[in-house]
């Protein structure tokens, strides 16, 4: 009898399939490579409001970074609302700093003589325009109105102007120099205002009082500049045509009063 030989291919022994080890493997990875993206992706909204106000009080407030060091609360916060409580800090930093303070109090009383000087200023040259209207035996035809934020030359147009016309007058180039002569000395700003009556008037250079009070307060203001050396940057010119009138336009005493140049001197510059 034959004997009994083996099968030369036997099955192998039952065990997880070799594969799998290296899907476990790459999985594994993949996962671990996913954590650190996430981990990478992720800010921490604390810190980063401290690092950004660390830089911005180092820049404001010339510090060595010991802003770092505070806002150590668990609640997350907002970088408006830590700015906002940093601005209150800063005060509270001025407060109880007296070099700063003293900076401070310094610009103030500089601002403070500096508006005291020019206010003193006006007030003289106010003081020497009134003695030369006087002088003049203008006072008929000039006027100062005080008023809070200005100070107003009124000037009724008869001495500068003929009717209708936008053209100084000799006399009134005269009576120009005289006030030129003291507004030069202010460094305020000056508008130059036409006004008109309500008379109409429809030519053809001048087809209605907005074109003739605007012409008569550009002439003005050129005059100032070319003729007694006032600084253009500190001039304006506008026309307000009939629509200010200072009396009712009822009888022509009052239409007179109401044709006018105003020199309105800004107090708050």
């Amino acid at each position: 009898m034959a004997p009994n030989r083996k099968s030369k291919t036997e099955d192998p022994a039952e065990g997880p399939a070799e594969w799998l080890l290296t899907y476990s493997d790459l999985v594994t990875l993949l996962l671990t490579f996913f954590v650190l993206l996430f981990s990478m992706a992720t800010i921490d909204k604390q810190k980063f409001i401290e690092i950004a106000n660390s830089l911005r009080s180092a820049f404001q407030f010339n510090s060595n970074g010991e802003e770092l060091n505070v806002n150590k609360g668990k609640d997350v916060i907002s970088i408006i609302e830590r700015n906002n409580a940093l601005d209150d800090d800063v005060q509270s930093q001025t407060n109880n700093n007296p070099a700063m303070r003293k900076d401070q109090v310094r610009q103030s009383e500089i601002e403070e003589i500096a508006e005291a000087i020019k206010n003193k200023k006006l007030q003289e040259v106010k003081e020497k325009i009134e003695e030369a209207v006087e002088k003049l035996g203008l006072q008929e035809y000039v006027t100062i109105v005080e008023e809070k934020h200005s100070l107003i030359l009124r000037i009724n147009s008869v001495i500068l102007f003929d009717l209708g016309s936008a053209d100084i007058k000799p006399y009134g180039v005269d009576v120009l120099i005289k006030l030129g002569e003291f507004l030069s000395e202010l460094d305020n700003d000056i508008i130059i205002q036409g006004h008109t009556c309500d008379l109409p008037i429809n030519t053809r250079e001048f087809p209605s009082n907005w074109e003739l009070s605007t012409r008569r307060a550009t002439n003005v203001t050129k005059f100032f500049i070319e003729k007694c050396g006032l600084k253009p940057e500190k001039l304006g010119a506008t026309g307000f045509a009939e629509f200010k009138p200072l009396k009712p336009n009822d009888g022509e005493a009052n239409r007179q009063q109401n044709r006018r140049i105003d020199i309105v001197i800004d107090k708050s510059n």
